[in-house]
């Protein structure tokens, strides 16, 4: 299924929501550079976000990845582009730190049903975890999830909570769970779209 414009747009911000951000930074001369970046351990979800990316802007970011003792490879995808970074953050993405303020973007809110899949597909995929049984959002900002929580709630029918926990003895986060008849309720309805459009 292709997806329209639209629809590639809301997929993106999902993806960006979940493992991206516009970081404020500097160049060398101490000007602001506006780097567009995005993190994750599986190359193909950094193809999916720079061809997304690509057929958004029209302009490709650059893909590199560095090796980490113990740990996974993490790939990772940069672009500065004042023009580009201005458009994100007037669609309502936060630059810097997001954990606080991270929300759902207006055009997500109020867009069509397939948009909204889209997003949630998105963030399903960065920052999502998920089995046959189950599926969890494990995040740092509660207002997000709490708005997460409203938008899926129009396609299982219920507003899930959103639970609270103390990490550390210090830093709160929050998990949005849904258990598997809510899991396949949700992902049914994107398949019900990619079956009707195909």
């Amino acid at each position: 299924m292709e997806l329209t414009h639209s629809e590639k747009l809301a997929l993106f911000l999902g993806m960006l929501s979940g493992d991206g951000c516009l970081i404020i930074g500097h160049n060398g001369e101490g000007y602001r550079d506006y780097p567009i970046d995005f993190c994750n351990t599986e190359k193909d979800k950094v193809i999916l976000f720079d061809n997304l990316f690509f057929d958004l802007f029209e302009i490709r970011g650059k893909i590199s990845s560095r090796r980490r003792p113990n740990r996974k490879e993490i790939w990772h995808f940069r672009k500065y582009s004042v023009k580009i970074y201005n458009e994100l953050k007037a669609l309502g993405f936060p630059e810097g730190v997001k954990r606080d303020i991270l929300r759902v973007t207006p055009i997500i809110k109020n867009g069509t049903p397939s948009e909204k899949l889209a997003f949630l597909h998105g963030l399903i995929i960065t920052d999502g975890y998920q089995t046959k049984k189950i599926l969890r959002f494990h995040m740092g900002s509660k207002v997000f999830l709490e708005e997460v929580s409203f938008l899926i709630s129009e396609f299982i029918g219920i507003v899930k909570p959103v639970k609270e926990f103390i990490q550390r003895d210090i830093y709160k986060s929050y998990q949005l769970y849904l258990n598997k008849k809510e899991r396949d309720l949700l992902l049914g309805q994107r398949a019900t779209m990619v079956l009707e459009r195909s």
